[in-house]
């Protein structure tokens, strides 16, 4: 789903997809029939189905792991669809999904298919389908996604149905790390097209914990798979993902309790007088039962310069732009604080002074979602710090291309090398040598080496200033009464997970 004429085009033909692809796709079973009664005609009425509802503001930007770049599309995506590996985002602990998986060489990583695994629709899952995915997402190479992480592959051969061999170019420790990411997901063969993304209106067909069963206007239905064979099982039989229009809407849902769930979509202001609420309470929770789950530094803004920029190859103007955001800046590296191998690079509080900019009049434009929680008021803070530079105006845009974006989208990988991302994508030319060889060496080496080298790429970051740390802050989840969270509620990415929530 997508926030414009495009997406309420897409969904309003959902009615017509469904009822083209019910024959192909898993359903929740029905409801049984009541019993026959010889004292009375009258039938008994159908129970309601019970479902968890979770509600956010982010758009779904795709159904199709291959193109999926926001935050709820990756909840969608890693409660739906399987990974070979998965990442516990509280530990970084690399663990097996959908395959055991080893090094059997420096350049070779095996996996072994977990046995019976099926997709939704029923069609069996095999190493075939998980070649064609991996082939399939790297081939797209969608911008934004994860695929990048997968840059060591080589080669991938299927000598059976439930192997998997992958080899790489060189020694990469990050290769199951990169399985456990998004564009990794395994999708069926016979059922999604190589080349293009799922065709709008059209269900997923994965093999995760949960499967769609039904696209509205402005949620999606979920039920929970009951033949799923991997790391999270679903535990609450039927939920709903709501998509709320802003954070207004999403704290009056908390105040009529419409809902079960509300994950990110609330502003600063709406936070706090949550927060105010709560902790007033004897009962520590809102006047319907909500409490907040503690996120602890688990939200993260940063400014990224477009790689199509012309205004990117100006040194002096990314210096000048960094400089004079130090005195409001919270985070101090791309990589964030309580990740491992995390570094300080960037300055932070004071008041520096920025570097003079040749004459002349720059005109920068700065893009933020006005989804994502209190970025529209980041936004013109940093707008109005930047125009503090002389010669230089800011337009801030919503959509479209910009010179600059402020996001607070998660790395697709809770580690390093995962945060580092967005960075060593876009190289500038005079750093592409130097972190492609850290890059390598952070990747192939372990201890004192890769620590040195994570180090080295974090500084160069501080150098270039091609993505500029911001802001960290709690995460934001409110849960209502009866609501609980089990074990890993979160995927690889810090995205939540559907398969961890349960009410009652």
């Amino acid at each position: 789903m997508r926030a414009d004429s495009t997406t309420r085009r897409w969904l309003a033909a959902t009615l017509t997809a469904m009822l083209t692809l019910s024959a192909c796709t898993t359903q929740p079973a029905p409801p049984p029939k009541p019993a026959a009664s010889s004292t009375s005609a009258t039938p008994s009425p159908t129970p309601e189905v019970d479902y968890l509802k979770v509600a956010t503001v982010d758009p779904i930007t795709s159904l199709d792991p291959a193109f999926v770049t926001g935050p709820t599309g990756a909840t969608v995506i890693g409660s739906v669809y399987q990974r070979l590996m998965t990442v516990l985002p509280t530990t970084g602990e690399l663990k097996p999904d959908a395959a055991d998986c080893l090094f059997t060489s420096k350049v070779v990583y095996e996996c072994t298919l977990t046995e019976g695994l099926k997709f939704h629709n029923g069609d069996v899952l095999d190493s075939s389908d998980v070649k064609f995915s991996i082939q399939r997402a790297l081939r797209i190479g969608a911008p934004g996604t994860s695929a990048s992480l997968l840059s060591a592959l080589r080669r991938i051969d299927t000598p059976d149905p439930r192997t998997v061999r992958f080899t790489l170019e060189w020694p990469d420790n990050q290769f199951g790390y990169a399985l456990a990411s998004a564009a990794a997901s395994i999708v069926d063969e016979a059922y999604y097209d190589p080349d293009l993304e799922l065709a709008p209106g059209t269900l997923p067909n994965g093999s995760g914990p949960y499967q769609v069963t039904a696209i509205g206007e402005n949620d999606l239905t979920f039920a929970r798979y009951l033949e799923y064979l991997g790391a999270r099982g679903g535990l609450f039989p039927n939920l709903k993902l709501i998509v709320l229009p802003d954070s207004a809407a999403a704290e009056a849902a908390i105040a009529d309790a419409s809902v079960d769930v509300v994950w990110r979509g609330l502003d600063p202001a709406a936070q706090q007088r949550l927060d105010l609420e709560i902790s007033a309470s004897p009962d520590h929770a809102t006047a319907k039962g909500f409490t907040r789950l503690p996120l602890n530094g688990w939200r993260t803004n940063r400014l990224v310069w477009s790689s199509t920029s012309k205004l990117r190859k100006n040194d002096a103007l990314r210096a000048a732009i960094a400089t004079v955001l130090q005195a409001d800046r919270t985070a101090d590296s791309i990589v964030p604080v309580g990740v491992p191998d995390h570094v300080a690079a960037f300055a932070v509080g004071g008041r520096a002074k920025p570097p003079k900019l040749k004459k002349g009049r720059l005109k920068l434009t700065l893009a933020y979602s006005s989804a994502a929680p209190g970025n529209g008021d980041a936004a013109r803070l940093i707008r109005d710090r930047i125009e503090q530079l002389d010669g230089v105006t800011v337009r801030l845009v919503t959509a479209g291309e910009a010179d600059l974006t402020l996001t607070d989208q998660p790395a697709w990988v809770n580690n390093a090398m995962g945060w580092l991302q967005a960075y060593l994508d876009h190289p500038l030319p005079a750093s592409a040598a130097k972190l492609t060889d850290a890059s390598r060496r952070a990747r192939s080496t372990t201890g004192a080496a890769r620590t040195a080298a994570l180090a080295e790429l974090q500084q160069q970051a501080a150098t270039d200033n091609t993505v500029v740390p911001i802001s960290q802050s709690d995460g934001i989840m409110f849960i209502g009464k009866g609501v609980k969270t089990f074990g890993e509620t979160f995927g690889s990415d810090q995205a939540l997970g559907l398969w961890g929530l349960l009410r009652g």
